[in-house]
């Protein structure tokens, strides 16, 4: 069986028998209690004072930016080395964003952030790139400077902690993303947290007004992780597996994790929408054992710490106590080839993040990047790979997988 970063990495036994059973009780799928059971289990876990879900990280988001007022002719910073659903919001309500360079660590460059606050500047987006803290301190004092609020993107770093405190209780609001690939996964779904009052109030009122995924939309979430439970289980006989994943994914019988209307700046259907009780079903099951989950991150990391040191040509992240490692990512100038070879031989290496806004299709114009504004974004773009960290990677296959890397590289 081939070793996977992606294709519902966190899913187990126990959350296929749970999805199997959903299935078959549709009347739960839209409303029900395991919403209110999700967000007050999560404002109590983090902790903070007021949690609200939403169908999508992004769509969290949106909720936010409207809250704090973003409209016409504002500006919004975040980093490049970025997914494409994190500018869209900012684009779907007539402001700009503006993209800050990186650092070798994939986060955010203070000193960059610094020269592009203009007078325009309303908020900055700070991103916990694979679950490594940004500069907390330097941040967050450079928004206390300026007046800017700080929106902190959590979507890979759930559970993470900075000097003791949880990432996503820093800023003066936070998003948090439930996707397919992220630290627990209910295929879609996010959450936004805050302990200010006011900005609770007001994503109270616009969660409120939202209405309910389709039928139709909370099925193919559902099922997700059951096809794709086969797909992996068939993968490399006679290459049936990626011909199936193929074919579903082009007749739509399970979703895309970016759409194609978002690659060109569009907005789907579930931006605006709630959380369904279906798929807060799965995400609190899954929250329930993110401890483990984000345990076993930090334990496969060490191995690929402990067996890449010295690889040549090779950068490899740095291995703190406080990164849980959402994928363990090296980089080197040898990357795409590193990616196809190790496919040939059963390893599925990730490629987050492939492009300065990812996916790698993205209209760079739509989105408002233009190529050379972010150099070091664009290097890492080039030169990065990811290596699996998830609960379905044993410490033998994470052994392997470095194996198989040293190999490749080395030729």
């Amino acid at each position: 069986m081939a070793i996977f970063t992606s294709l519902s990495p966190n899913t187990e036994k126990d959350d296929l028998w749970l999805a199997w059973q959903t299935l078959f009780k549709p009347w739960q799928w839209q409303k029900g209690q395991a919403v209110l059971e999700l967000e007050n289990y999560f404002k109590n876990w983090l902790p903070a004072s007021y949690a609200f879900t939403f169908s999508s990280g992004r769509a969290g988001l949106y909720a936010i930016l409207q809250a704090i007022g973003i409209t016409d002719g504002d500006e919004v910073l975040l980093q490049a080395y970025t997914c494409v659903v994190v500018p869209n919001p900012i684009i779907w309500l007539g402001a700009r964003p503006i993209y800050v360079d990186c650092q070798d660590d994939f986060t955010m460059s203070v000193e960059d952030l610094e020269k592009k606050i203009t007078a325009k500047s309303k908020a900055i987006i700070m991103q916990h790139t694979f679950g490594c803290p940004s500069q907390v301190e330097a941040i967050m004092a450079l928004a206390k400077r300026h007046n800017l609020l700080v929106i902190e993107d959590c979507a890979h770093c759930l559970g993470g902690h900075y000097q003791g405190q949880a990432l996503g209780a820093f800023g003066d609001v936070s998003f948090f993303s439930f996707g397919r690939d992220k630290i627990i996964s209910s295929v879609f779904g996010g959450m936004v947290a805050t302990n200010n009052l006011a900005l609770a109030e007001k994503i109270a009122k616009l969660q409120n007004n939202l209405s309910y995924p389709s039928y139709g939309w909370i099925y193919r979430q559902l099922a997700h992780p059951l096809v794709l439970f086969f797909v992996k289980k068939t993968y490399n006989i006679l290459s049936f597996g990626k011909i199936l994943a193929a074919a579903i994914k082009q007749l739509g019988l399970i979703s895309r994790a970016v759409s194609l209307a978002e690659r060109q700046g569009g907005k789907p259907s579930f931006a605006g929408q709630k959380m369904s009780n279906g798929l807060a079903v799965f995400a609190l099951h899954q929250l329930k054992k993110i401890d483990r989950l984000n345990e076993h991150r930090q334990k496969i990391a060490a191995v690929y710490d402990r067996e890449l040191a010295g690889l040549a040509g090779a950068q490899l992240p740095q291995f703190r106590s406080d990164n849980i490692f959402l994928r363990y990512t090296i980089c080197l100038n040898k990357a795409k080839f590193l990616i196809k070879q190790a496919k040939s031989k059963g390893i599925e290496l990730g490629c987050w993040y492939d492009w300065p806004v990812a996916p790698r299709d993205t209209n760079l114009d739509k989105v408002f990047y233009t190529l050379g504004s972010c150099p070091m974004a664009e290097k890492l773009a080039e030169e990065s790979v990811n290596l699996p960290t998830n609960i379905q990677v044993s410490e033998k296959d994470a052994l392997e997988a470095a194996k198989v890397v040293k190999e490749i590289i080395n030729i």
